[in-house]
C-alpha cells in the first residue's frame, strides 16, 4: 500500500465533495489514486494525471493544516489561558506546523515523479501516454516514498524543535 496516493484518495474526495463543479473534471482521480496505491500499474497519462492530483491535494492539505493555526492563536488572545494553556497552544502550533510540512513534502515529492512523468511523455511522444512507464523511470511512485519524506519531516522538526528550545533557554 502506498499510503501518500490512499490518502490523496480519500482527502481528493473531501474535497471534491465540497468542490461540486470540479467532479466532472476531475471526479475519477481519487479512483485513479486508491489504483496507485494498490500497486497497480496505470498507463503512463494516467498516471500523470494521478500524480499531478495527488500533488494538488496534498497541497490543500498542508494549507489546511496552517489555517488550523489561526483559531488556535485566536483562542491563545481571547481566553489569556496561562502559563499551562499557553504551553499548550504552541504544542499544538507545532504540531499542525510538523503536518503541514510533511504535507509539503509529500507534495514536492508527487510533483517531482509527476514531472519526470511530463517529461517522458515529451520525450517519447503521444502514444507513450497508453503504455507503462519504463521500469526504473523516476516517475514511477516507490513504496517508501511516503515513509521517507514523513522521516525527514519529523527529523527536521525534531532538529528545529530541539535548537529551538536549546536557544530558549541559554544553551
Amino acid at each position: 500500500m502506498m499510503v501518500e496516493y490512499w490518502l490523496a484518495g480519500k482527502l481528493g474526495q473531501v474535497w471534491l465533495s465540497v468542490h461540486k463543479n470540479l467532479r466532472s473534471a476531475l471526479g475519477e482521480l481519487p479512483g485513479e489514486c486508491a489504483l496507485v496505491a494498490c500497486g497497480q500499474r496505470l498507463p503512463a497519462g494516467r498516471l500523470y494525471r494521478a500524480q499531478g492530483f495527488a500533488a494538488r491535494v496534498w497541497w490543500r492539505a498542508g494549507m489546511a493544516v496552517c489555517l488550523l493555526v489561526f483559531p488556535v492563536i485566536g483562542a491563545m488572545a481571547a481566553f489569556s489561558p496561562g502559563r499551562i494553556g499557553t504551553d499548550v497552544a504552541v504544542s499544538l502550533i507545532s504540531g499542525l506546523g510538523c503536518l503541514a510540512g510533511v504535507a509539503m513534502l509529500q507534495m514536492t515529492l508527487l510533483s517531482f515523479r509527476s514531472g519526470q512523468i511530463r517529461l517522458y511523455l515529451l520525450k517519447a511522444g503521444p502514444q507513450a501516454a497508453n503504455e507503462p512507464l519504463p521500469a526504473g523511470s523516476l516517475g514511477l511512485p516507490k513504496r517508501w516514498d511516503f515513509w521517507a519524506m514523513l522521516v525527514i519531516g519529523v527529523v527536521g522538526f525534531g532538529i528545529l524543535l530541539y535548537a529551538g528550545t536549546r536557544t530558549a533557554h541559554g544553551g
